[in-house]
């Protein structure tokens, strides 16, 4: 039971540090959306709160937005949803990656997910063929992007409106987006979709908030799609294919 616990920890650990490059804009984006409640309609507690029980990010924005605009339940749930709605791209993507978990990881693992999360998950998830080590290093790197998030939201609710508005915080989780497409970069289709999606995502930033990022995953992953992929191993199949080719004609062309 010791080494479970210890390889737990260790792959816990790792999660967390593969997150690492990601805590800095995770802090500043919790304190910039703590800011923009304690400047809205919205009781502080209950904004702050809202960020513990949605962990809905860009869409908690868009939310707080159109309640300061005093607009309709419908229509600020409905907003919501669609910013939300890239997430099942997420989860058709990470399907495979979660389909050996108990329930209680999924819906655990799946509570805690954001673009971040998803992207490390997709990054890392084959690094860990066994399910139980996998799910614990998923758990570490979600776990502590939206912790170090809850912690900035906290101290945004406490402190104010420190930031000047001019540092465009929102463009923040595009940016991150963008950052995450880097790793991919290792085949034609990877490089296509990567391209694409930093291209449509900074094309659309003065879309509402979250828009970006949605428009931005599906047309990547349809451009990946669309590119048929040539892996190593096809190519050396090709070259041995040719190669053979070339002494069956050079046997055939002696007398």
């Amino acid at each position: 039971m010791s080494d479970d616990r210890a390889r737990h920890r260790r792959d816990f650990g790792a999660g967390a540090r593969a997150a690492g490059p990601l805590l800095v804009a995770s802090f500043v984006f919790g304190l910039a959306f703590g800011a923009v409640v304690s400047a809205s309609i919205v009781d502080p507690v209950v904004g702050a709160a809202s960020y513990f029980i949605m962990v809905a990010g860009t869409a908690q924005f868009v939310m707080i937005d159109l309640m300061n605009a005093s607009a309709a339940l419908l229509v600020v749930l409905g907003a919501a949803l669609v910013v939300n709605s890239r997430f099942a791209l997420y989860s058709v993507a990470l399907g495979p990656h979660y389909a050996p978990f108990p329930r209680r990881w999924k819906l655990g693992l799946a509570f805690l997910m954001t673009d971040q999360a998803a992207a490390l998950s997709l990054r890392h998830g084959d690094e860990y063929p066994d399910p139980e080590r996998r799910r614990w290093f998923f758990l570490g790197a979600s776990l502590t992007y939206i912790s170090v998030s809850w912690l900035g939201t906290i101290i945004g609710v406490i402190t104010g409106p420190i930031l000047p508005e001019s540092w465009e915080i929102s463009f923040i989780v595009p940016l991150m987006f963008v950052a995450l497409l880097v790793p991919i970069l290792r085949d034609r289709p990877g490089v296509v979709a990567a391209l694409v999606a930093a291209g449509v995502v900074l094309l659309a930033r003065d879309l509402p908030t979250g828009v970006d990022i949605l428009l931005g995953a599906g047309s990547g992953i349809a451009a990946g799609w669309l590119i048929p992929r040539r892996t190593a191993g096809t190519r050396r199949e090709a070259f041995r294919e040719a190669d053979a080719s070339c002494h069956v004609r050079k046997g055939a062309e002696r007398p």
